[in-house]
């Protein structure tokens, strides 16, 4: 990635140029990879491995109340391309494995999506984009019955912004972004909020601490939700080019939404 030179001192200049790298190790979750752009002809492979499990669920009061176990088990990969300095090309697909106590279990290919993510303004150490993609999934025959093995489309519309500064000396960045996601005909348009914060105590070392919020739209037969989490992880920079991640997340508020709680895995390629 590409940040103008900074004109200030050498903790605001390494605070900057860290801050750009660590945008892109934002995948975790529904979250893209940040407001910044890949230089162009540089490319980020990611792979998440995760787990997740509730017993429990939010009801339309936002109290949570035992329910029947789910579990849930998925892989995705995200991997993106600098086209140019400023547009950025993104792909995502998902495996996953659904397990119910009242349903049998489901497992197979998740959302997939395809987009890009262009650069509007960079100053000093602000960046500001906008990000665009197609998503695609199987229809759940759960709601939909008579589309049992078709696949539903969507899209989604995402403005996002973040800053690099220093901490004490230490490397640090915020980042924010706001979405809206065009469902299919059998489920809710979603609004989506998604924050991060991270900070690099020491150059090899990344500690993130990020919020995913989204609320579903009601709709004729359809009923609003929302759901709010936490997330804590840590990202380990083994060389340049590799870097591995670990951490955990929970569900702290919502509405008609499972009281959910999760760790994950992943793997960063730089290329």
């Amino acid at each position: 990635m590409r940040m103008p030179r900074p004109q200030s001192a050498r903790a605001r200049a390494a605070a900057i140029a860290a801050a750009s790298a660590m945008a892109q190790l934002l995948a975790a979750g529904e979250a893209s990879a940040g407001a910044w752009t890949l230089e162009r002809g540089s490319g980020l492979a990611i792979v998440t491995a995760g787990g997740s499990q509730a017993s429990g669920a939010f009801d339309g009061d936002r109290r949570s109340r035992a329910t029947s176990r789910f579990r849930k088990a998925e892989i995705q990969v995200l991997a993106e391309y600098g086209v140019t300095d400023r547009f950025t090309l993104r792909g995502r697909t998902e495996w996953r494995q659904l397990r119910f106590e009242a349903r049998e279990p489901d497992s197979g290919l998740g959302v997939s999506e395809i987009g890009g993510r262009f650069r509007l303004m960079q100053r000093g150490g602000f960046v500001a984009s906008a990000e665009a993609n197609l998503r695609i999934a199987e229809a759940d025959p759960a709601l939909d019955p008579a589309g049992a093995g078709l696949l539903e489309g969507g899209a989604e519309g995402r403005l996002l912004a973040g800053y690099g500064f220093s901490v004490n000396g230490m490397a640090a960045f915020v980042d924010g972004q706001g979405a809206y996601r065009v469902a299919g005909p059998t489920k809710a348009d979603e609004i989506h909020a998604d924050l991060t914060f991270g900070l690099r105590p020491r150059a090899d070392l990344l500690l993130l601490a990020q919020s995913f919020s989204v609320v579903g739209l009601e709709a004729d037969g359809i009923e609003g939700y929302d759901a709010h989490k936490l997330q804590l992880s840590a990202v380990y920079d083994v060389t340049p080019t590799v870097a591995v991640q670990a951490g955990g997340w929970g569900t702290v508020a919502g509405r008609n939404a499972l009281d959910e709680r999760g760790l994950l895995a992943a793997l960063w390629l730089k290329f």
